[in-house]
């Protein structure tokens, strides 16, 4: 393996863990051979969310044996549990890099275009989204129903703000870290997602997709619940629209 680790950080990739023991080596080992063999300019922020199984413990040895190879940065939060959004939003202070991407733990995302975001975003992209809608069978994966939520809110997003967004709700996306971090970001679940992207098109940055499909995960279960999430979506999205009429600001 070729030593990957440098001081000179350009892209921070932030992975949030909940209860993912079983698949934390995994992807931590897949993003290692992906920022070598790429010779990327960057580190693995690790955020383990108070798991009750050893996602801590292992994140932890790993460092241990990849210490001198690989930027990995291992951080328990230890506040109460309060969702996704809070934990990556966590991952995001803690890092350096100029860019920032979230992954799962859990091996969905396709994380082989992260070398092709890191190259858009070089040439003057605010933000690369990775779509599941752009190409026929992309969203295989996805299962109906949430298919037809994601439909009905794509519909209200170029209703109330005009705009054709490919995929609203995929956390699977590159942004500037320093900027989203001085705009401000508050949700403390999933849908810290769409805000990221409804601020980027709400300052008139320049958003590009990226076709693909997500994986299934083979270890573990799901955090996403979208009887919890879907108040959050909607938040978001009324926020951005009373920030386009300029009723209430929203950065």
């Amino acid at each position: 393996m070729n030593n990957c680790k440098t001081n000179d950080i350009e892209l921070s990739i932030i992975v949030p863990c909940l209860n993912e023991a079983e698949n934390v080596t995994d992807i931590l080992e897949k993003l290692e051979d992906l920022i070598c063999q790429n010779n990327l300019k960057a580190e693995v922020t690790l955020i383990d969310d108070l798991s009750d199984d050893d996602t801590f413990q292992i994140a932890t040895s790993y460092i241990e044996k990849h210490g001198e190879t690989l930027n990995l940065n291992v951080i328990q939060r230890y506040q109460p549990r309060r969702g996704y959004g809070a934990v990556v939003r966590y991952g995001l202070a803690h890092a350096r890099g100029k860019y920032a991407i979230f992954v799962s733990a859990d091996g969905v995302d396709p994380i082989d275009l992260i070398p092709k975001f890191v190259g858009m975003m070089r040439s003057g992209t605010d933000m690369v989204q990775c779509s599941r809608y752009l190409e026929e069978g992309d969203d295989d994966t996805i299962p109906f129903k949430y298919k037809f939520y994601q439909f009905i809110y794509r519909f209200l997003v170029r209703l109330l703000l005009g705009e054709n967004i490919r995929d609203s709700t995929y956390a699977f996306k590159m942004f500037d870290r320093v900027e989203m971090l001085a705009l401000g970001l508050h949700q403390n679940r999933f849908s810290i997602s769409p805000e990221i992207t409804f601020k980027t098109l709400l300052m008139d940055g320049k958003v590009e997709y990226v076709a693909a499909g997500q994986g299934t995960r083979a270890k573990g279960n799901s955090k996403f619940y979208f009887n919890k999430e879907g108040f959050g979506y909607g938040y978001v999205l009324l926020r951005a629209w009373l920030h386009r009429i300029g009723l209430v600001l929203w950065f």
